[in-house]
């Protein structure tokens, strides 16, 4: 019965996807992603809730907090890489000053980091990743005041949509952003075997992992309104 409602919720795609990709992890020379690049309007996104706030943070910010014992789930080596390329950490707290979410945004470019490839970004979108909410806050309004502090800083750069990967299988994720008015503009698949790694409209589609330029994905042509 479990394995009847995973199938009508993800639907076949979905759910192949998500065999797949758990083969791929489990052999160890090989993984298999399909993403759904999903486009999220700045129109519908929620107020912020009361009682809390959202600023950003930079890196001198999260060490201190993380040595108050208020870490995020990024190491410090990953932040360090997001920071380079010049993203914005967007840090939620609640009107007890506790850290409950993070999220981060870029425009321009993005580079992801579990596959090799650039996605290049349209003039009035930007990209979020690593959106984060404390275990503890999961329940509250962390994720609402996130999506809040996001809009807000989407209008002060005249931007329109933000933009994400999503794997196809991850329905929680799928299902939040649908929540907020957000719609599948496209599927893309990416499959690496050993230090290869082929990739569906991507220019070059087949790359040798390790090179200095990563394969780039344009969606500046794309309808995402």
């Amino acid at each position: 019965m479990a394995a009847i409602q995973t199938i009508q919720l993800l639907g076949m795609l979905g759910t192949f996807s998500y065999v797949l990709a758990r083969a791929a992890q489990a052999s160890g020379v090989a993984a298999f992603h399909r993403y759904a690049i999903v486009s999220q309007p700045r129109a519908q996104l929620p107020d912020m809730p009361a009682g809390y706030r959202v600023e950003a943070l930079d890196a001198a910010a999260l060490g201190a907090l993380a040595a108050a014992g208020q870490r995020i789930d990024a190491p410090a080596e990953v932040q360090a890489l997001r920071f380079a390329a010049g993203l914005t950490c967007l840090g939620a707290f609640n009107r007890k000053d506790q850290l409950t979410g993070v999220i981060w945004l870029g425009t321009g470019r993005y580079d992801e980091d579990e596959v090799q490839v650039r996605f290049l970004l349209p003039e009035h979108c930007c990209w979020d990743t690593g959106l984060w909410i404390a275990p503890k806050f999961r329940l509250g309004r962390a994720f609402a005041a996130l999506w809040a502090g996001t809009g807000a800083w989407m209008a002060a750069r005249g931007l329109t949509h933000s933009l994400s990967r999503v794997s196809d299988y991850n329905l929680s994720a799928i299902l939040s952003h649908k929540r907020m008015g957000a719609r599948t503009l496209a599927h893309h698949t990416f499959i690496r075997v050993g230090t290869w790694q082929w990739s569906t409209h991507t220019r070059p589609r087949l790359v040798r992992g390790g090179m200095v330029t990563a394969p780039e994905l344009d969606l500046r042509g794309v309808a995402y309104s």
